[in-house]
């Protein structure tokens, strides 16, 4: 397996304040990896140093297969970044901005083939926007811009933080279906900050939770949300006037038990979702109590970061 990312140790302090602690991880050639936590976690340092801006206090990152360290001018070229926050010059048209940034690109190696800037605004739903200044673009197009900008001269590696932020719904769908896209190259290798867990589970192939500037899980949706063993929900409807809460009191799989006379609804919390249903079902039959439907809430990927972030509000 090809790994593009290696951080190994890696540690950050500005005087006594640790904002990165020991992070070690890999992301696999070809994927996506997403990056969540909270505010505060040390994302955005641990990116700096991955891309090079911000200096390594000790540990290693080996990107590309090259130390960036030591040879992040060698890397530079064939990584491209798309940055939350975006200070363009205004006054450019787009058509100008992205031959600048092209250039610019250039300057650091030879030309690489990839797509067009043509294909690359169709895409991202920009291509009538090419003789527009920056400045007058609403805030979603300049996010889809920086996208744009971060895929010139076909990099190997893309950097993207929080790309769909500033979108609308139906622009961060044809976002999400753009990356998809890109995902499909198994020479591309996306690595993606976001705070929509829908995103995220749509998107990435791995996911590392990071807290405290540590890593506090990592794999792959699926697994982190099944690694919970989470207490599920299942919530009863019954027919009305049959049921009484006294039948199910005794239930030694579950753990909360919550019924609403007005609706006759019953909310069974339960480590044990098979067995709690089945019991619940054979006493309703017993009592021939009719049962109108059921549903499951079974944990999310959300549920998972808020077991691993949360903070007692008092703090």
């Amino acid at each position: 397996m090809i790994h593009s990312l290696e951080v190994h140790d890696v540690r950050k302090s500005y005087g006594d304040f640790q904002a990165v602690k020991g992070m070690s991880f890999k992301v696999r050639q070809g994927s996506c990896f997403g990056i969540l936590g909270p505010n505060g976690a040390g994302k955005t340092t641990l990116l700096g140093m991955i891309e090079g801006i911000v200096p390594i206090s000790s540990g290693s990152i080996n990107l590309l297969g090259m130390d960036v360290a030591t040879q992040i001018r060698k890397i530079q070229p064939r990584i491209g970044v798309q940055l939350q926050q975006n200070n363009y010059f205004q006054f450019l048209s787009v058509a100008q901005l992205l031959k600048f940034y092209q250039q610019l690109r250039r300057a650091g190696g030879p030309p690489r083939k990839g797509q067009s800037i043509e294909w690359l605004l169709q895409r991202l739903g920009l291509s009538d926007k090419l003789k527009f200044k920056v400045d007058e673009l609403s805030g979603g197009q300049k996010q889809r811009l920086s996208i744009a900008i971060a895929l010139l001269e076909d990099p190997d590696v893309i950097f993207l933080d929080e790309p769909t932020s500033a979108l609308d719904p139906h622009s961060r769908h044809l976002t999400w279906e753009f990356i998809e896209q890109l995902k499909q190259d198994p020479n591309k290798t996306v690595i993606l900050t976001t705070h929509y867990m829908e995103e995220a589970e749509r998107l990435c192939d791995e996911i590392m939770i990071m807290n405290d500037g540590r890593v506090i899980a990592q794999g792959n949706p699926a697994e982190l949300v099944s690694g919970m063993q989470a207490r599920q929900a299942i919530q009863f409807q019954f027919a009305k006037g049959q049921f009484k809460l006294e039948y199910v009191q005794d239930l030694a799989d579950a753990t909360d038990l919550h019924w609403d006379d007005q609706t006759d609804r019953l909310r069974v919390t339960t480590r044990e979702v098979a067995q709690t249903m089945r019991s619940i079902l054979e006493r309703s039959q017993s009592q021939r109590i009719d049962v109108i439907n059921f549903d499951i809430d079974r944990p999310s990927l959300e549920d998972v970061f808020l077991s691993h972030t949360a903070k007692d509000p008092r703090e």
